[in-house]
């Protein structure tokens, strides 16, 4: 297939371009000038005019939870509703529709956008329903909201020891107020509703669909441990008959969460080559997130004195996890927010060196100190960051921090200079998995309440910010001899847009249409408006 009459942005270098493509099978046969590109056509052979769109390589989301994307697109979805009084309502309306004892799991909360932050109490779901379970997820899934019924039915109650890494909401009388935050959480999850491998498969079609129109031809996703008993086995499952039923096709990377590594171990079809399913890093939680004060900082939150946050794990826990991993040749992917959590993960790397072939990642890297910015310097790692968390953090994160502090936050362009590689990614379903609006918060960083932008010298370049999709995505698989950029040998995986992001103005860049996208020179996407 020939490809032309559009720009063609190799991603080899700032502003390289090719004038034509040929595409054979999965791969890219010639990418360069046009005439000698058309010599490779035959007559029975495809030729795609793509009238004057823009063409990038494959665009990658590099932290993104896709089983937990479809079931956002599936459930009840309060990301978008700004008052606490309307979330209530919606929940009412919904309930409204359930059958007898079916379970309400709904999605996304986000308090800190409401006119009335006070989190919902569980006496409050109560009064909408007693029939019906009623869970609410926060919209950084590190803490939710469950009625009465809900923690009755996980066997919950005010005795029930608090976890390592959690927090059980109480009121000053010991009442359960139903809030639930990071690993406290489980205990209301293992009594929700068992999801098996059809309902599994639905989710990822769901995922697939929604990530492709996007523009994304791949994602490094992590849901292998979050779905009942035999967890791991269910999710392989469901994403292998995906693959083998002929369904959209995406390039899905699968870290491994610890809690399941036995399964991996122990699974021997692991090792199978699949076109579309492959396994990365283990996974480790080191702290928790903002939103709830449970990320991990050095001194205590500047909105609450009484604390500096949760670690998940003691840290000689930590370090046997890490060494475990290293015990299997594995590379390690760890969340972690707070500046005493990167600092404290990165000296365990330094002391526990990597034989894996696939580089160690830390997922977020929001609070950055300069302490953590030198350790980073003497270990290979990459960071897995989203833009979008720096649109929808500010400015209240700044309350939380303090001004000073929140100056270190989502370093991109001091980590980008200090050599480090930077991979852009949404957190889905935590945040919109358009690259096109990550880009723009890269180039932009402007806050989602107030229209203003933030700590706008640790901005990116439009070519950097594409770079974190494309080229510095294959670093984490071990890939960059075949993948994120548009050359000769390479995988014909296109993302194809409408408008040139080089030559929009900047405020322009999440408006920016996917036209198309390909994968291994297949069209998975058309946009038919365009």
């Amino acid at each position: 297939m020939l490809m032309l009459n559009g720009t063609f942005y190799t991603m080899a270098d700032v502003e390289d371009t090719v004038e034509a493509v040929v595409v054979e099978a999965d791969h890219i046969l010639y990418a360069g000038n046009k005439k000698v590109a058309e010599s490779y056509i035959e007559e029975s052979d495809d030729i795609l005019d793509l009238q004057g769109a823009t063409v990038f390589p494959g665009f990658i989301d590099n932290h993104v939870h896709m089983l937990w994307l479809g079931e956002k697109l599936d459930r009840l979805d309060l990301s978008t509703i700004h008052s606490r009084q309307a979330v209530l309502k919606a929940i009412e309306e919904k309930v409204n529709t359930l059958q007898p004892d079916e379970w309400l799991i709904a999605e996304g909360f986000n308090d800190n956008q409401w006119d009335d932050t006070r989190i919902i109490d569980r006496l409050e779901l109560d009064a909408i329903s007693t029939k019906h379970p009623i869970v609410l997820t926060r919209v950084c899934r590190h803490a939710l909201v469950a009625n009465q019924l809900a923690m009755t039915l996980a066997g919950v109650t005010r005795e029930t020891p608090t976890p390592i890494g959690g927090y059980i909401g109480k009121d000053d009388s010991g009442r359960l107020t139903g809030y639930f935050k990071d690993t406290a959480q489980e205990l209301i999850k293992r009594s929700e509703p068992e999801k098996d491998v059809p309902y599994l498969k639905r989710m990822i079609a769901l995922s697939v669909e929604h990530l492709v129109s996007k523009g994304l031809v791949g994602g490094h996703t992590e849901d292998l441990s979050y779905f009942g008993s035999e967890s791991y086995e269910k999710v392989t499952a469901a994403f292998r008959a995906h693959i083998q039923e002929g369904r959209t096709p995406f390039k899905t990377h699968a870290l491994v969460h610890h809690d399941v590594l036995t399964n991996y171990l122990l699974d021997p079809s692991k090792s199978e080559a699949l076109p579309y399913y492959t396994f990365g890093a283990m996974k480790i939680f080191v702290d928790g997130a903002f939103g709830g004060r449970t990320a991990w900082l050095n001194a205590p939150y500047s909105d609450n004195a009484t604390t500096s946050g949760l670690y998940i794990h003691e840290e000689a826990e930590l370090e046997a996890l890490i060494k475990t991993a290293r015990k299997h040749h594995l590379a390690i992917a760890a969340h972690t927010i707070g500046d005493r959590a990167i600092e404290t993960l990165v000296k365990l790397l330094k002391q526990y060196p990597s034989t894996s072939s696939l580089p160690d990642r830390v997922i977020h890297a929001s609070l950055v100190s300069d302490k953590a910015i030198a350790l980073m310097q003497d270990v290979p790692i990459i960071l897995d960051v989203q833009p979008l968390f720096v649109s929808s953090d500010f400015p209240w994160v700044i309350d939380r921090l303090g001004e000073k502090r929140a100056q270190q936050l989502y370093r991109f362009n001091t980590l980008t200079q200090s050599g480090i590689p930077i991979l852009g990614s949404s957190d889905g379903p935590i945040e919109d998995v358009s690259p096109l609006k990550g880009i723009a918060v890269f180039v932009n960083r402007r806050s989602i309440y107030d229209g203003k932008s933030y700590t706008k010298e640790e901005a990116l370049t439009v070519y950097q910010a594409i770079e974190s999709y494309t080229k510095k995505s294959a670093i984490a698989t071990n890939t960059e001899a075949t993948r994120g950029q548009i050359k000769t040998g390479y995988a014909a995986d296109f993302t194809i847009l409408a408008a040139n992001p080089f030559h929009v103005n900047t405020e322009d860049l999440s408006a920016i249409a996917v036209k198309m996208t390909m994968i291994d020179g297949q069209i998975v996407y058309k946009n038919n408006a365009l």
